[in-house]
């Protein structure tokens, strides 16, 4: 069994991994591994509690990043905006196996995203923000401000020409290496008298940035913010036994994310994260199968990221958490109707695709201590398709 299951993860790697580097994936590029442990955009492998007896092997994926992997053109705008709802839409299919890797039973789950304003490619907040700046309105202001001056003013024809071109270049040219004076002059004057204070001080301060410079720096200002905004998912997941494939437990989970701070793009933040789950489980105090043992469970903390600077990705995370337990139905010998657990999450990036988190839980009642040692690999899963289609 250990070596099928091994055949099972490269089959998989090999399907899916790869590092695209085009535009939709840049909200995926700089999410937290603990977001996207709640609703991941393309492909997740994850291989759960290593270290414990009851280990886990799971796939997730979204229905658009299949459709994607075998259709490029879906990320065409038109097409990208339609699949909304289905990139909001997670389903994961796993394996269950015992210390000795033995088959224990199957696993499976779907989740979507009541709430994903993180999603900066369709959102129509990152748009308004996007609309909203001052500097941009003055900029269009400006655009048709110089084209009526160039046409109304008493110019000979070399000298249009020339400011014409001198008024493309600060598209791509640094505003302070601008040679020609008395394009600069007409440039002043119509800010000036139409009062585009913003664009006076990108002159006056003689920036080495060009336009597109600013544009951006503005655009990584606005994905920056937005990295922080709420993910809110509910989603069902159950196992089945090694045999018959009963159900051994089912459970109906919520979760929640939210960016408390706004900080400059590659600063460290923290995210708030909750999650709530009612499960339906095995009541062993009686004679047949069944999913009559109910518990409730609630986790609430905070999950700290830290970043690279030069990419914004985030490399280590430390999430402590407190969670909940109380039992509605049949109590066994030795346990508690309520318990509760003080738990710390130890994450980090091995490389772009593989994260590896330590979780540990405290029980203050009883002291003990649970370990967990986990797996998970998060995969774009397009370079290579849509680097042979662009050939």
């Amino acid at each position: 069994m250990k070596y099928i299951l091994i055949i099972i993860m490269l089959f998989i790697y090999g399907l899916v991994s790869a590092q695209p580097k085009v535009s939709i994936f840049t909200a995926d590029s700089i999410k937290s591994g603990n977001s996207k442990d709640i609703l991941t955009n393309f492909f997740q492998l994850a291989f759960n509690n290593l270290t414990g007896k009851n280990r886990e092997f799971n796939f997730t994926t979204s229905p658009y990043a299949i459709m994607l992997k075998r259709n490029p053109d879906l990320s065409i705008d038109t097409k990208y905006k339609k699949y909304r709802p289905l990139r909001k839409l997670n389903f994961s299919f796993g394996m269950r196996l015992d210390s000795s890797f033995y088959l224990n039973g199957f696993s499976s789950g779907i989740k979507y995203a009541l709430i994903d304003r993180t999603d900066i490619t369709v959102s129509r907040e990152f748009v308004d923000k996007a609309k909203s700046d001052e500097l941009s309105k003055e900029r269009d202001k400006l655009t048709q401000l110089f084209s009526k001056y160039v046409r109304e003013t008493a110019l000979t024809t070399e000298t249009k020409i020339a400011f014409k071109n001198s008024y493309t270049s600060l598209s791509d040219t640094a505003i302070n290496s601008l040679s020609n004076d008395d394009f600069k002059k007409a440039i002043m004057k119509i800010v000036n008298e139409n009062g585009l204070d913003k664009l006076k001080d990108v002159f006056e301060n003689k920036t080495d940035s060009s336009f597109k410079d600013i544009d951006i720096k503005k655009f990584d200002a606005i994905k920056n913010s937005m990295k922080n905004n709420l993910l809110w998912t509910i989603g069902i997941s159950d196992t089945t036994y090694k045999d018959k494939f009963q159900f051994a437990n089912i459970s109906l989970v919520s979760e929640v994310s939210k960016g408390i701070f706004e900080p400059e793009p590659g600063d460290n933040n923290i995210e708030f994260t909750a999650k709530a789950a009612y499960n339906f489980l095995n009541d062993t105090l009686r004679k047949d199968r069944n999913l009559k043992r109910e518990i409730f469970t609630t986790e609430a903390g905070f999950n700290w990221i830290i970043r690279d600077r030069s990419t914004d990705k985030s490399f280590l995370e430390t999430k402590f958490s407190a969670t909940y337990y109380h039992n509605f139905a049949s109590i066994y010998d030795g346990e508690k109707r309520d318990s509760l657990t003080i738990n710390a999450t130890l994450r980090f990036r091995l490389r772009d695709d593989i994260w590896i988190p330590l979780e540990v839980k405290y029980d203050p009642k009883s002291g003990n201590v649970f370990g967990f040692l986990n797996i998970k690999a998060n995969f774009t899963g397009l370079g290579k398709l849509l680097k042979s289609t662009a050939k």
